[in-house]
């Protein structure tokens, strides 16, 4: 009776927080969530200690704010969690049993990973080296060792009742990145794209019914972080698709964007989650042949091929699109293919997207440095040329951009530039059908 007691006397100044009243979860792009929670938890007049578990185990405790009525003097958190190894370090000095072919009773003088020394009744010790087929027996769940992570706070208030507390925090383990298929029509000249956005939560804890934001943008963090480094999980994913009706609203926010679903959300832990961010039609684009020259004698070059479009409203865009990658298919009328991938940079409404799909198969190129003559001390003219093969059935255009070095001028040509900046150039050379055509210009460069 008297060992109940002092049970019940050492148990009467804790206080469990309740199941979350409501939760918020804020994610960014790296590895960081931020979580805003309301709990109710029950206050007694003058100290309390009040267990708020079912926090992530990737949590930044110093980040806690915490918002309630009364004063938390101090906070703890505790991850020492029960498991074999520390119920065996917790019974050091007290009595086990280990029941097996043969059962072995005594205090556990020292446990390492898969060993223990013991203290029989007779004061002798009995070595196990190996705790293969034997089953521990412990007489009671150590108070101090708890089965899920924990903030413990030591409260001090001047009345008692339930009361409600909130919190904010961030954690690790969290991210989200935007997803998207695009898909270009027979003729090359429309698109159609549909973004998602792709949630992982690794942080170590689960979220039911929270409203969710997204923040697309680079903030700075600080470094020498330890506790958000991305930890090593034995897990098995669990995915899910949201349906097509979600919506996602967005907004300005700082020098951000955010992203907000419309509808409350689960984020389990292990769980990677597509929603839906939007699905746009008909976007007219450019279909480019762009080749990067050196100046050199080179042979058998292939020009990439990329599709351009601007995001803007009369385009049947016009909203920020978030950072992610760009899976690339082609409907030639018969089948749908995937043709090429790229990444896609944080990109604000009414600016220029260029996708790169791939190298083009049907079009070859050779660089030749033709002359190279010094006028003057200081002075050298260079000539090139550069051969355009075209195997296609059509006709195409390549853009050539050559990026200049010193003082330079352009003295002959046989095709127009346009003068990108202080030292580069493109040339637009139209090549037809199954022919070819060789650009040549001379350079004068001045040191």
């Amino acid at each position: 009776m008297k060992k109940i007691l002092l049970l019940l006397i050492a148990t009467s100044m804790l206080s469990f927080a309740q199941e979350r009243k409501e939760v918020a979860v804020t994610i960014y792009n790296s590895n960081l969530g931020v979580v805003k929670e309301t709990r109710e938890i029950e206050l007694k007049s003058g100290i309390t200690e009040v267990l708020i578990r079912d926090v992530p185990t990737e949590i930044n405790p110093s980040s806690v704010k915490i918002n309630l009525d009364g004063t938390v003097i101090e906070q703890n958190y505790r991850y020492d969690l029960a498991n074999s190894y520390s119920l065996m370090q917790h019974f050091v000095d007290k009595k086990i049993t280990l029941v097996g072919e043969k059962t072995f009773e005594g205090t556990l003088i020292s446990a390492s990973s898969n060993s223990v020394v013991i203290k029989d009744q007779n004061g002798g010790l009995v070595i196990l080296p190996s705790l293969e087929g034997y089953n521990i027996s412990l007489d009671y769940m150590p108070e101090n060792l708890l089965t899920k992570p924990t903030l413990v706070w030591k409260v001090k208030s001047n009345g008692g009742g339930k009361k409600d507390a909130g919190l904010i925090y961030q954690t690790g383990g969290m991210s989200w990145k935007a997803e998207y298929v695009a898909t270009l029509n027979k003729d090359d000249n429309r698109l159609d794209l549909n973004a998602w956005v792709n949630i992982t939560n690794n942080s170590g804890g689960s979220f039911k019914d929270a409203k969710v934001k997204l923040i697309a943008g680079d903030i700075n963090r600080a470094s020498g972080i330890g506790y958000m480094e991305t930890r090593d999980y034995d897990m098995a994913y669990s995915k899910s698709m949201s349906a097509e009706g979600d919506l996602v609203s967005e907004k300005s926010f700082f020098e951000y964007h955010i992203y907000e679903l419309e509808n409350k959300s689960d984020l389990l832990q292990n769980e990677e989650k597509q929603i839906g961010l939007f699905n746009a039609s008909d976007i007219t684009v450019v279909k480019k042949f762009i080749y990067n020259s050196n100046g050199s004698n080179i042979e058998n070059r292939k020009p990439s091929v990329s599709v351009e479009f601007k995001n803007a409203k009369e385009n049947n865009l016009g909203m920020p699109l978030p950072k992610g990658i760009v899976r690339i298919y082609k409907n030639d009328g018969d089948a749908v293919e995937l043709i090429g991938e790229d990444n896609l940079d944080h990109t604000p409404k009414n600016e220029d997207v260029e996708l790169k799909i791939g190298d083009a198969f049907d079009i070859t190129i050779d660089e030749k440095v033709i002359s190279s003559t010094k006028i003057a001390d200081k002075v050298q003219e260079i000539e090139y040329e550069v051969t355009i093969h075209n195997s296609k059935e059509e006709a195409v255009t390549v853009e050539v951009k050559r990026n200049l070095w010193g003082n330079w001028t352009v003295i002959e040509k046989n095709v127009d530039y346009e003068k990108e900046n202080a030292n580069k150039i493109t040339f637009k050379v139209d090549v037809p059908k199954e022919k070819k055509k060789t650009l040549t210009y001379k350079v004068r460069y001045v040191q």
